[in-house]
């Protein structure tokens, strides 16, 4: 749970400020004090009760507050994440990506 309220608020402090909106003016449009969406962004609170209403005050659709794909990965999740990759492909593939990481080195 941890791992998805992290990327949530930082997703969730992408799109405000897109927007050039302060902590202080997106939580004042969202009725809910300062700290409490600091708290979000940085994913110590989870916004439960506020999904819907976070994503009208940005004027998205409620699915976009949960696409993460282009956030950065932490280098502890592209390493988890390419050996999930690696440990899926068939022998020929494995062999080609193989030659190119020992070509990197």
């Amino acid at each position: 749970m941890d791992d998805i309220k992290i990327l949530l608020g930082k997703r969730i402090k992408e799109l405000r400020k897109a927007k050039n909106w302060t902590q202080e003016y997106f939580a004042e449009k969202l009725n809910i004090d300062q700290r409490s969406l600091s708290a979000i962004e940085c994913g110590l609170n989870f916004p439960t009760k506020n999904f819907v209403k976070i994503a009208q005050v940005l004027n998205i659709e409620l699915k976009e507050l949960f696409d993460f794909e282009h956030i950065e990965k932490t280098e502890e999740n592209m390493r988890s994440e390419a050996k999930h990759y690696i440990e899926k492909l068939d022998f020929h593939d494995l062999k080609i990506v193989f030659k190119l990481l020992k070509s990197m080195n």
